[in-house]
């Protein structure tokens, strides 16, 4: 099960106590991140934090590129040494923290949940329970409530609130939202910005001030999508790259995110050792019932690297080779 598992957990300490990198920082080398703007906030929060370097990137669900040579990364990867941040990986030694619905049922037993760090396992939240009222902000929300980040500069709120688009998931799904923020990881820097995100006013101004800078930078734009800001139409900005493709817009990007945030560069590898390919997948939720196996039981037949449940009716997970 994922630590704390079905707890309901909001007390910060014993999260804190019960997940491996926040309780022993000194025993992780580094993190493995995903590849859009939430992992890299994610991960300069941590580094200036804990000063984790970036030891891999997850580009596409579907290549896991890495620092050292193959043989000591699964080497490391077996035994906890990396932190998998705004990942939902299926490992049972790799210490992960994603944000989607990862259980079918909130009493079932998941092995390579064991070291994973999710808000929806702590609520008990899964495709039969509580599936509408999943979590509905980004990593960089939950890390900075978990580890007590202090005030945020007003650059630094709205890259936050842009993160996974949660200032949109706010205007469309508000009672969700003010319920995750409100009452169960209340956070100044959060609550006090609740009834401004509703407003013309919020959009106009991450409009001037953050995405005209952002839109400088060729792997930020609008997204083709009708969900979208209900003022202005606001959408994207995601800043979601490929390895080793857009290697000079993404340094240019981190730099540019420091100097918004006011938080401390993320050091990124200037190359890579290796990466491990894998297949992305989906199989409706029927069918996978359908195949008489529990869902822990299916996972390992089927040799599942990630997955996650984005819809209630259907699953995406990858198989890496």
């Amino acid at each position: 099960m994922p630590v704390l598992a079905n707890t309901n957990c909001s007390d910060r300490a014993l999260i804190r106590e019960a997940f491996l990198p926040f309780a022993r920082p000194d025993y992780v080398e580094g993190m493995l991140i995903g590849d859009d703007l939430d992992s890299l906030l994610s991960a300069m929060f941590l580094h200036q934090t804990f000063g984790w370097p970036v030891a891999g990137v997850y580009n596409r669900y579907t290549k896991l590129w890495h620092v050292h040579e193959a043989g000591v990364f699964r080497e490391k990867l077996n035994s906890g040494k990396f932190f998998a941040v705004d990942l939902d990986i299926y490992h049972p030694a790799v210490p992960g923290l994603g944000h989607h619905i990862i259980a079918l049922d909130k009493d079932e037993d998941l092995p390579g949940h064991s070291h994973s760090l999710n808000p929806n396992a702590l609520r008990g939240f899964s495709v039969k329970q509580g599936f509408v009222r999943k979590y509905p902000l980004s990593t960089i929300h939950f890390l900075w409530w978990l580890l007590e980040g202090k005030n945020l500069s007003p650059g630094a709120e709205k890259l936050v609130w842009l993160a996974d688009s949660t200032f949109i998931n706010a205007q469309h799904y508000r009672d969700n939202v003010e319920e995750w923020v409100q009452g169960f990881m209340p956070q100044p820097s959060f609550t006090g910005a609740l009834p401004h995100l509703q407003s013309i006013d919020f959009e106009r101004t991450m409009q001037k001030d953050l995405l005209s800078r952002l839109a400088l930078n060729p792997l930020c734009h609008s997204a083709p999508s009708n969900y979208r800001s209900k003022h202005l139409g606001l959408n994207g900005f995601q800043c979601q790259f490929d390895i080793p493709k857009h290697k000079e817009a993404l340094q240019l990007l981190l730099g540019l995110l420091s100097e918004i945030s006011g938080w401390r560069r993320l050091p990124f590898p200037a190359g890579f050792a290796a990466c491990w390919e894998g297949e992305r997948k989906t199989i409706p939720v029927e069918k996978l019932v359908a195949t008489g196996f529990s869902f822990a039981e299916w996972l390992e037949r089927e040799l599942v690297f990630s997955y996650a449940f984005i819809y209630r009716d259907r699953l995406n997970y990858t198989v890496l080779r």
